[in-house]
């Protein structure tokens, strides 16, 4: 699904922020990543989101050497395999929750009446489904985040990469975010979860730990039950 292969990431300022990072996600992983501030979280979420590249070592996407595709087709990719869950919830204040969810549908292309269809479906999944014709500023930060995962999954990426998703969430909010990140898992998705909550960590099935750019824990997928 995603590997990481002695992967380096060293800024123009001198900071190395991940160094000979090994990980690999298979299909239908449930792996967090915690680690204080500067660990090199945000450096790992830019590099698997493809938002950023690797000074050095390799990173594969469904089998897809990144490296050798140009930004275009990078984007492209991203836009295939990735679904986003921010910390912020980055939608748009001035289109519905439902137009929200359609938008990356639209950017690929999707006809009208599919993309309604699929964005309507993935509303109903986070149980927002009356909530479908509110904008961001009518909904509360719990569900700002729930349109965030529907907006994430419809477009049925093969990786979900949660950045933070329950950080600034009431304790009731981010339970029910999490549970639909268990309940994606189920469902066959591939889950990423990156996260300072050591108790929202514990839910995925492979906990791995950052330190000054150094990957550890278990990078092998040792399953447990959840």
């Amino acid at each position: 699904m995603l590997q990481l292969i002695d992967a380096q990431k060293r800024y123009t300022s001198g900071v190395c922020a991940l160094q000979n990072v090994a990980l690999t996600a298979r299909p239908g992983d449930y792996l967090s990543v915690t680690g204080a501030s500067g660990s090199g979280k945000s450096t790992l979420v830019h590099i698997l989101g493809l938002l950023d590249t690797l000074t050095a070592g390799q990173y594969l996407l469904g089998g897809v050497e990144v490296a050798r595709l140009s930004p275009q087709a990078r984007a492209r990719l991203r836009g295939a395999q990735i679904g986003f869950v921010f910390q912020q919830f980055r939608l748009l204040p001035g289109l519905t929750a439902l137009e929200n969810v359609a938008l990356p549908l639209a950017l690929q292309g999707v006809p009208r009446a599919e993309r309604r269809h699929r964005a309507a479906a993935a509303l109903a999944s986070v149980g927002l489904t009356d909530r479908a014709r509110h904008k961001p500023g009518q909904l509360s930060g719990g569900q700002q985040q729930r349109v965030a995962i529907a907006r994430a999954v419809v477009t049925r990426p093969c990786v979900v990469l949660a950045d933070e998703p329950t950080a600034g969430l009431d304790p009731a909010a981010a339970g029910d975010v999490l549970a639909l990140l268990d309940a994606l898992h189920r469902s066959g998705h591939t889950i990423v979860l990156i996260t300072h909550d050591r108790q929202a960590a514990a839910r995925a099935e492979r906990r791995l730990y950052l330190e000054n750019g150094v990957l550890s824990g278990d990078t092998e997928g040792r399953r447990r039950s959840l």
